[in-house]
């Protein structure tokens, strides 16, 4: 018989990050309370609502934050989290780390969306800190440094390490160049820039910093939301080709 008890990461339970703050433990531990709860929920087993015939989920949500929320207990359940390593446990920790990043990633995408970007270089570093692998953790990372204007050579280490990893990416280019961009590096950013436009020849953010193509206009890095809403935004739309207007006949003039 197995004896071995499961190992349950409260992070997923809860459904945040292991580097979420205590305000963030505390908010979705409250959410997902609330949705559990038995008065909630209506067990059918004659449930009388004193918590005796809570659901698994319910106990579960709260033996978490019973965890979570203590900061002795939640250090020794990182610790454990730490030396789950080998067989199923490595790639169950893989494939949550995975989580974790593309997490930290989408709210670095609504950060920059808003112009926050000291906010998205904390969120896309936690990203690269748990998924190495995905190039577009690395681009925007290294491009949001260089919205700050800080840290130049990590921001373009970060670029140029996307960009190892996928070459033929215009977007990465783009993100290089603008590094160079805000390092005052003209002509090398020009570069970047004509090699995002060899493959993708209508790049809004080439076109718009590139030297000899940029127009009159100020092209600080504010207000930048607008310029990469590519982020943000789905497929296009094809366009439904409209139906050619009906001609009406000439009215024959009325015989006396």
């Amino acid at each position: 018989m197995d004896t071995k008890e499961k190992f349950i990461d409260y992070y997923e339970v809860l459904g945040v990050w292991p580097t979420a703050d205590a305000n963030a433990i505390k908010k979705s531990y409250f959410k997902l309370a609330r949705m559990h709860h038995p008065d909630v929920v209506g067990q059918g087993g004659g449930d009388s609502g004193d918590g005796e015939q809570a659901s698994p989920d319910f106990k579960l949500i709260n033996e978490a934050f019973s965890i979570l929320s203590d900061a002795v207990k939640r250090r020794e359940f990182d610790e454990k989290l730490k030396q789950k390593t080998g067989g199923g446990g490595a790639t169950d920790r893989q494939e949550a780390d995975k989580r974790s990043a593309q997490l930290a990633f989408e709210q670095a995408k609504t950060a920059m969306k808003h112009n926050r970007y000291d906010k998205a270089v904390v969120l896309l570093k936690s990203a690269v800190k748990y998924d190495e692998s995905n190039p577009s953790y690395h681009s925007w990372y290294g491009f949001s440094l260089g919205v700050l204007k800080t840290h130049l050579h990590e921001a373009r280490d970060s670029c140029k390490r996307a960009l190892e990893m996928e070459f033929y990416n215009a977007d990465y280019h783009a993100n290089l160049g603008f590094v160079y961009h805000q390092a005052g590096l003209t002509s090398t950013a020009d570069e970047s820039f004509e090699e995002a436009l060899k493959w993708d020849p209508e790049h809004n953010v080439a076109l718009k910093y590139h030297s000899s193509k940029k127009s009159g206009e100020d092209n600080d890095a504010k207000g930048l939301s607008g310029i990469f809403s590519f982020l943000f935004k789905g497929p296009k739309k094809e366009k439904k080709d409209k139906k050619p207007a009906k001609r009406r006949r000439p009215q024959r003039a009325a015989k006396n």
